[in-house]
């Protein structure tokens, strides 16, 4: 059984931080200062993922406006990889943020690189769904994916919450040196 538990920044940084810098290459990993900033605002959450009181993986959530949450971040310590966990503590996840909606995105599916094909098909198996924009971040190709839309939300409304997530997260003019929408 797993556990999709709420826990402050001190807690993610004395049990998780170092899991997270393994998990994610240097290149991926927000500065840990505009990740404090969001917090203090009450934009940045984080979610411990829990197994029989351990935990195996947690969760960065933001939440701005009237906006679906933004899943920022997703890891599944290496040990625990490949047991169920992901899928249990993603549906977890759904019910926990119920009709508000979830958006995140994943690199571009690539026919010769079939990790970003079974990601996608990880996310598909929970109900997500491919929003039709492609964006260009940090020099990878990515695809907005959503689940539990509570509402229509238009292609261009997708665009302009991302980005607006993007501009709180790396500020308006790194987003417009480094970031696209390619479609």
């Amino acid at each position: 059984m797993i556990e999709v538990k709420e826990i402050t920044i001190e807690e993610f940084e004395n049990q998780i931080y170092d899991e997270y810098i393994l998990l994610f290459p240097d290149e991926e990993q927000r500065d840990w200062d505009k990740i404090r900033v969001t917090y203090n605002n009450g934009i940045e959450k984080f979610y411990a993922i829990v197994s029989e009181d351990t935990i195996v993986g947690f969760f960065m959530l933001e939440k701005i406006k009237d906006y679906p949450y933004y899943l920022d971040y997703f890891g599944i310590f290496k040990q625990y990889q490949n047991k169920g966990y992901g899928s249990q503590a993603i549906k977890e996840l759904i019910k926990k943020v119920g009709s508000e909606g979830l958006i995140g995105e994943i690199e571009k599916e690539d026919q010769n690189d079939i990790k970003t094909i079974k990601r996608f098909e990880f996310y598909k198996r929970l109900g997500f769904r491919k929003i039709d924009s492609e964006y260009y971040l940090y020099k990878v190709y990515y695809t907005p994916i959503e689940c539990c839309n509570f509402k229509e939300i238009s292609k261009e409304k997708y665009d302009e919450i991302f980005f607006d997530y993007y501009k709180l997260n790396c500020g308006e003019d790194e987003i417009r040196k480094k970031c696209k929408i390619i479609k």
